[in-house]
């Protein structure tokens, strides 16, 4: 990616900023050591980013009825679990490959990362309503966001990268979708004739640390400029989504990395008199870690102690980092 001076995000991150480490915690060490004073277990945190991340898979209620499939499921994997929270989605073991059974090609499963699955649920998308999903590629949310509308009301499914806009639409063919416009744009400069929506999902490009364990993943230190790139980004993603809902709508914020300057910095880049940050109710058998109030020297607005951190080593899953927001 480029940076342009007319961005309206901001500077984009290039691969050279990758290979700049100003914290020490970049150089030396592994990458999650920064993590150490906010973390209730540093070391079970590496351990667990080292391990092969388990698979998740959820029933297109779309399609079918979940119980025949939930009976499938059980066969081809007799260790697959529920995973609590999330009605109709499976834990599988770490290698199994439901990409290739013959449910998954008609579109009647999705394969998902568990850790995913319930924020996107947080949206609450209801039928008939309209729905905004910033930065939408490969679509997995967006599945999600259309099977709770059940098909009914408009999906805008936005993605700036055109080579990720294949892997969407097929994702939505796949799952008998089609209440999904899918627009190819920039998210911080959508037009304000898209609005008013009712909700969005803010699913922003991020620095990746909680996807190391997957396959082909890898964990890599950043640098300061890195994050500081992302996270105007990031700011400028969340600030046009909660424009272009309506007031009193909901805004859905998520990450997949652990780094405050991306998570609760952005948050703290929001006007109070915007939209506020609403506390989460956290399913039985869910463990997760509150926001934190301050990084580095820096103090942040109170209510971001409302968002969810979800550590790997809690659940045994990727991480990630969630937070709901009200417009005011």
């Amino acid at each position: 990616m480029n940076s342009h001076a007319d961005d309206p995000c901001g500077p984009r991150p290039t691969h050279d900023d990758t290979l700049e480490p100003t914290h020490p915690g970049d150089a030396a060490g592994h990458p999650l050591e920064r993590y150490a004073s906010i973390v209730d277990d540093l070391d079970a945190l590496i351990e667990t980013s080292r391990r092969p991340l388990p698979r998740a898979v959820w029933i297109n209620t779309l399609l079918t009825p979940p119980e025949p499939i939930a009976a499938a499921v059980l066969q081809r994997c007799p260790d697959a679990r529920p995973v609590p929270g999330v009605p109709h989605a499976f834990r599988l073991p770490a290698g199994t490959s439901p990409g290739t059974w013959p449910e998954f090609a008609l579109g009647l499963l999705h394969a998902q990362e568990q850790a995913t699955l319930w924020p996107a649920d947080l949206v609450g998308a209801q039928p008939g309503e309209r729905v905004l999903d910033l930065c939408a590629a490969p679509g997995n949310k967006t599945l999600r966001l259309a099977v709770a509308m059940r098909d009914s009301g408009t999906i805008v499914a936005n993605e700036r990268y055109h080579a990720r806009l294949p892997a969407l639409r097929h994702n939505l063919e796949r799952l008998g979708v089609t209440s999904v416009a899918v627009v190819d744009g920039d998210g911080c400069s959508l037009p304000d004739e898209l609005g008013p929506f009712d909700r969005a999902l803010v699913d922003v490009p991020c620095t990746c640390e909680g996807t190391g364990r997957k396959t082909g993943g890898r964990l890599r230190a950043t640098s300061t400029r890195e994050r500081d790139m992302m996270s105007s980004i990031q700011t400028g993603l969340l600030r046009r989504a909660l424009r272009l809902v309506r007031p009193g709508g909901t805004v859905v914020y998520a990450t997949c990395t652990y780094a405050p300057e991306e998570n609760e910095g952005v948050l703290d880049r929001i006007s109070p008199e915007l939209a506020t940050i609403e506390p989460i109710d956290v399913p039985d058998g869910m463990r997760t870690a509150p926001g934190v109030p301050e990084w580095q020297g820096q103090r942040y607005r109170d209510d971001v102690a409302h968002a969810v951190r979800i550590w790997a080593h809690h659940n045994d899953t990727g991480g990630f980092f969630v937070a709901r927001l009200r417009r005011l």
